[in-house]
């Protein structure tokens, strides 16, 4: 026994209790005697009392879960509804406010070609990924009036002809294709040319434009529209002139047009399904 008061346990035991007799004693000057009992009590008890109240708030929270839980999936059901409403609506806006930005430059269109007949507002709906001259798919087809080879535009000016129908949609060659013959006209100089694309300026974004003599006055930057027939009315905007190269043989020129538009960009088109001089019965040869 007389060795336990030489271990180091025994010494432990000692400053433990030292430290516990001087914390009592700075209860008991701090606050006064009698509250002593009160203040061990409520130091000893505290972490038990945090503790509780813990537990007691997560059975309630786990509680309400379980209890409420069909009503709380009913609420969420609503907010994905409503939420689903709100979208929609936006959406529908959208392509409402996109439909009478086209519409109004239709109607601007139309204004100075009072003959001109239009399809409804058109979508690119999907593109050839192996069409280098960028051929895209529309969303309205011989149900809303549109035919073989019918124009199709943008306010800018011509992008394309209609080369295959369906009652839904119709399949575009755009004004890069080598399948696209059309006759055109200086706006300045009045140099008349035929739209003769090929594969190699094509796939850099421009048309060709061929037949026009190198005395024709036709100069850079020059706009250059159709010259009409029976597929494409006058005056629709096709391109600038970017480049005039030479012939071999001396007489005449190429000349290379930016079109107007973005070939592989542009998302919103409409069909000119009808206007003066349209011959539906002439085949694609000018």
């Amino acid at each position: 026994m007389r060795e336990f008061f030489h271990t180091l346990k025994f010494k432990i035991l000692v400053c433990i209790f030292a430290l516990l007799l001087g914390f009592l004693i700075y209860a008991a000057i701090s606050s006064g005697i009698s509250t002593l009992p009160k203040k061990i009590l409520e130091t000893v008890s505290t972490p038990f009392v945090h503790l509780s109240t813990a537990v007691s708030d997560w059975m309630e929270d786990t509680i309400d879960k379980f209890s409420n839980a069909d009503k709380y999936k009913r609420e969420n059901e609503l907010l994905k509804e409503q939420l689903s409403e709100i979208y929609g609506d936006v959406l529908e806006k959208e392509k409402l406010e996109k439909e009478n930005e086209q519409l109004k430059n239709m109607l601007e269109i139309s204004e100075n070609h009072k003959d001109f007949k239009w399809s409804p507002p058109c979508s690119v709906t999907a593109r050839n990924a192996s069409d280098t001259t960028g051929g895209f798919t529309i969303n309205h087809g011989s149900n809303d009036g549109i035919s073989l080879y019918d124009p199709v535009l943008t306010k800018m000016g011509l992008v394309g002809i209609v080369s295959e129908v369906s009652e839904n949609y119709c399949i575009v060659s755009t004004v890069l294709s080598p399948d696209i013959n059309v006759g055109v006209i200086g706006a300045d100089s009045s140099a008349l040319g035929v739209i003769e694309n090929d594969i190699s300026h094509s796939s850099d974004g421009l048309c060709v434009m061929n037949y026009a003599g190198r005395d024709s006055g036709i100069k850079t930057g020059e706009v250059i529209v159709t010259s009409g027939s029976s597929f494409f009315p006058e005056n629709l905007v096709l391109g600038t002139v970017k480049e005039i190269v030479n012939d071999a043989n001396g007489l005449s020129v190429h000349i290379l047009i930016e079109p107007v538009e973005n070939i592989y960009t542009v998302s919103d088109v409409f069909v000119l399904i009808d206007f003066e001089g349209k011959d539906a019965d002439n085949t694609k040869s000018e």
